[in-house]
């Protein structure tokens, strides 16, 4: 029994040298293989044919940048201006590396958001409100006159409805 003992000792240690015997030779086999095809590090190092090489920065997207110190800073604008850049790439067919292309940029973003635009004489007048309800005096009892500032005029005209239809839905809002 002490042999069958001695001899399982035995076959065990040989499998176990066996299996590290193909662990070596495993990899001898990869460095060789590395020696002949070099791989490029996970990292980017090596060398430069090996390395992708980074988009190259646009000088013009640049100084359009920097002149818009909103660009960056305020997260709706921002993304209505990669929005703006999507259409006029993909679906009109500007290049992007034109003048026109970054003039229309500005336009849209004016036109999106002119109160960020509109400084100049911002504090001198007086804000414009646009009369939709009868101006004559002798307005039927019940009915009430709503004025809608430029701001609710342009929401209205952006989604396509009558003024007056606005001013009734503003009117039943303000009521509830």
């Amino acid at each position: 029994m002490e042999i069958l003992l001695q001899q399982v000792e035995a076959q065990a240690e040989l499998s176990a040298l066996t299996g590290d015997a193909r662990k070596i030779e495993s990899q001898k086999e990869y460095k060789e293989q590395l020696v002949r095809e070099p791989r490029t590090p996970a990292y980017g190092g090596g060398t430069p044919e090996q390395t992708p090489s980074l988009p190259q920065v646009d000088e013009q997207a640049e100084d359009w940048a920097t002149k818009n110190e909103w660009f960056g800073k305020n997260r709706a604008m921002t993304f209505t201006a990669f929005e703006i850049h999507k259409d006029l790439v993909e679906k009109e067919g500007f290049d992007p590396k034109s003048n026109e292309y970054y003039a229309e940029i500005d336009k849209r973003i004016r036109v999106d958001f002119p109160q960020k635009f509109d400084t100049k004489d911002k504090d001198t007048t007086k804000p414009v409100t646009q009369t939709v309800a009868s101006v004559r005096r002798g307005v039927k009892p019940g009915r009430k006159n709503v004025k809608l500032t430029s701001s609710q005029v342009q929401i209205a005209r952006k989604l396509g409805v009558p003024l007056e239809e606005y001013a009734k839905q503003l009117l039943n809002v303000k009521e509830a």
